[in-house]
């Protein structure tokens, strides 16, 4: 009996001991701390790359996660560059944003009254103007970006207009978007340039069955207010507007205009999210604005790489490597090796070669040259660059 007893006492303070779990009440299954991609691209003319959305939208304007969220998902996608640009003219999250805080007005019966949060389709806003804080998303947004040192935020906001024949323009390092409504299209324009914004010309083939110049564009561009324009818009691509681009000079983008998450879009494809590569010397606003003035940028899009040809030539150099590797009956045996996070396939008179992120793959050569068509390397009327390496045996 006495010995069953102590038995008892035992089991009683055994299973007392394995229910206890110390100071918490639960054990952690995994680490949900977020994770931050990381790229290797090559420097190109002693500038360093940058990847960069320029076009992105919070729930202040038409978006549907906050100006801290982007952050954070910006910073673990691997961007260096995020520029939050949400709407002056369409800010429909406004109007639900309203209707919960109906409580909080004088006359809770009526709540408070949107106002102008809809005037962007030829509709303009009345004599109130936009009233609503524009400025107040990216001061969100620089607050959480404290916490992600690695990001640098540009201020900015799209003008947008009626879209078949005005169209939408992103201006970047805006100082006030407070101050830079008109009812007068260009005004909107020419007001984020007197701030020293640079204009980016927005998804120019957006609702329209062509990317041709219409009346207003021709009259802007003249003006010269143009400064850049999206080459791709999430999942859209302009081949004709790289021609564009190369003939007026403007820098070229490749944006996601994200209103969703990109872990929506993006998550399970097999490329990242779309982006800007920026060659610059720094991240500062002087080095960035050089960087676009003089058209130092490509565009990524779907796993392709867009832009000028000596641009996106030098670039895919400075990423791949290509060295002798011996000889063989059939010819000159070469390494091919690629140095960057970038996948890329490789065209050799037929025969396609794929080079994966980080990879080395063999080829013989039947001269002492190898020519390569770079199929996801695009640059103007469409074609794919095509790169010639010199090699002794």
């Amino acid at each position: 009996m006495k010995k069953t007893l102590i038995l008892a006492i035992g089991l009683v303070f055994g299973l007392s001991t394995c229910a206890y779990a110390g100071p918490h009440a639960s054990t952690k299954m995994y680490n949900n701390a977020p994770i931050r991609t990381s790229f290797v691209l090559p420097a190109v003319d002693g500038l360093n790359c940058y990847t960069a959305d320029l076009h992105v939208h919070s729930f202040y304007s038409d978006g549907e996660v906050s100006p801290a969220e982007r952050v954070k998902e910006a910073w673990s996608d691997g961007l260096d560059i995020m520029a939050l640009t949400d709407h002056i003219e369409t800010r429909r999250q406004e109007r639900d944003m309203l209707k919960f805080l109906k409580a909080y007005a004088p006359d809770k019966e009526k709540g408070f009254d949107p106002i102008n949060t809809r005037c962007s389709r030829g509709v303009h806003a009345d004599e109130r103007g936009i009233v609503s804080d524009l400025n107040f998303s990216f001061e969100l947004a620089k607050k959480a970006a404290k916490n992600y040192p690695e990001l640098t935020l540009i201020k900015g906001t799209e003008i947008s207009r009626e879209p078949v024949h005005i169209g939408h323009y992103c201006a970047l390092f805006t100082k006030d978007n407070n101050t830079i409504y008109s009812r007068d299209d260009a005004q909107a324009i020419r007001n984020a340039k007197k701030q020293g914004a640079l204009i980016t010309h927005n998804h120019p083939g957006w609702e329209r069955t062509s990317t041709d110049y219409t009346e207003f564009e021709k009259k802007i561009y003249a003006e010269g207010l143009i400064d850049g324009i999206e080459i791709t818009n999430g999942k859209d691509f302009y081949p004709e507007i790289v021609n564009r681009a190369v003939e007026k000079k403007l820098y070229m983008v490749s944006a996601t205009d994200i209103h969703a998450t990109t872990a929506s879009i993006y998550g399970k494809q097999k490329f990242y999210r779309d982006m800007t590569l920026i060659f610059a010397k720094d991240k500062s606003e002087a080095s960035l604005r050089k960087a676009f003035l003089s058209q130092k940028t490509l565009g990524y899009c779907g796993g392709y790489i867009i832009g000028e040809k000596s641009l996106l030539e030098k670039f895919f150099r400075a990423s791949v490597t290509v060295v002798p590797a011996g000889t063989t009956k059939k010819g000159l045996r070469v390494s091919i090796t690629n140095n960057t996070s970038f996948d890329y396939t490789l065209n050799d008179n037929g025969r396609i070669v794929t080079l994966p992120a980080f990879h080395t793959v063999s080829a013989t050569l039947t001269g002492d040259k190898a020519i390569y068509t770079v199929e996801n390397m695009i640059h103007t009327s469409n074609q794919r660059l095509v790169v010639e390496f010199k090699l002794a045996k």
